[in-house]
């Protein structure tokens, strides 16, 4: 199953999802949020993460499995990059959906407070070695394990998360669901992305997304060093791979700018993108922005008849006494109020 998702395995096979603008605002609900260190530089910390090809790839399955996870849990790029670098009740919830898909259950041990973040340890320390490379960054350990989370880096938080996406993805009914989709050739799209477009010389632009994760532009490059095995004649040169990974556009201001660029490059390669960028992304990201504000003016509107009405049910503020005429029950007051109709609708 692993190789169905190569963008949770290798940045050079990445299928990519987005976002918009980073929240700052620090969150903390029913003390499932862990408490970390405040003074955080949020843009700082998000630029390191955004710099990392395993939040890319966090953000395709989210766009790929939202189906199966659930549409319940729709949380943004932004969001997501908030909860990593300090967590929050945003982050709790996004590992506990995935834990509970994970087999056998462990629904019960999910119900304390942080007790998600044992369920963590133990299920990556059965599947690391499969889904990541490297130590695994935390072990559980007498409980311990919940403050080493708290105190690692959001690109360290980034990694285990990536690596529960890959397990995620690695289950039955994940498999099932591809299986099925595969079956279909309009959805095979979703797990084997076209580049938005490249250079063909290890420069390749990658973009996707949908409304509730956002939509984001990355750029990728790849780069080959060829090193001599060794000084002796005839020696054979080992490939030696290099990647940096680059968020280039989040918003749609910042996709704006990226098009403005590239359609004045000299580079065909550029251009070719900021073209595509003109046709395919910016009338999707207006139409997003525009519901959006709909959405907003809409909210806006419901609460301020909301605050109308809690003010007049304050109490000892009773209703408006209006004014009313006596009423007459006479045939001739009946007879007075037709001739009336009679001359408003001749008028």
């Amino acid at each position: 199953m692993a190789d169905v998702l190569p963008s949770c395995r290798s940045p050079a096979a990445m299928k990519v999802a987005g976002g918009d603008e980073l929240s700052a605002k620090e969150e903390n609900v029913d003390g499932s949020a862990m408490a970390v260190d405040s003074d955080v530089n949020f843009e700082a910390e998000a630029l390191k993460l955004r710099g990392q090809w395993e939040l890319a790839s966090v953000l395709n399955f989210l766009n790929v499995f939202e189906p199966l996870i659930g549409k319940s849990l729709r949380i943004s790029a932004e969001e997501i990059e908030k909860g990593l670098i300090m967590p929050d009740s945003s982050l709790v919830e996004l590992h506990i959906v995935l834990l509970k898909g994970i087999l056998p259950p462990v629904s019960k041990m999910l119900n304390g407070s942080n007790a998600w973040v044992t369920v963590l340890c133990k299920k990556l320390a059965q599947w690391w070695p499969r889904v990541a490379e490297g130590e695994i960054p935390i072990k559980a350990f007498k409980g311990e394990e919940i403050s080493n989370y708290k105190n690692l880096d959001p690109t360290k938080r980034l990694l285990l998360l990536k690596a529960l996406c890959q397990i995620r993805a690695d289950q039955d009914d994940a498999v099932s669901y591809i299986s099925d989709c595969s079956k279909d050739k309009t959805q095979i799209s979703c797990f084997q992305k076209d580049k938005f477009g490249g250079d063909g010389n290890g420069v390749s632009y990658w973009y996707d997304g949908n409304p509730f994760v956002g939509y984001r532009l990355y750029r990728e490059v790849i780069k080959c060093d060829r090193k001599k095995k060794g000084k002796q004649k005839g020696s054979i040169s080992l490939p030696k791979f290099s990647t940096r990974w680059e968020t280039m556009a989040t918003n749609l201001e910042e996709f704006h700018k990226v098009k403005d660029n590239f359609l004045c490059s000299k580079i065909s390669s550029e251009f070719a993108v900021g073209r595509k960028i003109e046709s395919d992304a910016i009338p999707v990201l207006e139409k997003l922005r525009k519901s959006k504000e709909r959405s907003l003016k809409r909210k806006h509107r419901k609460s301020m008849l909301l605050n109308g009405f809690k003010k007049s049910c304050i109490v000892g503020v009773t209703r408006t006494c209006r004014i009313r005429a006596p009423v007459n029950y006479t045939f001739e007051e009946y007879n007075r109020a037709i001739d009336d109709a009679i001359g408003i609708s001749r008028m």
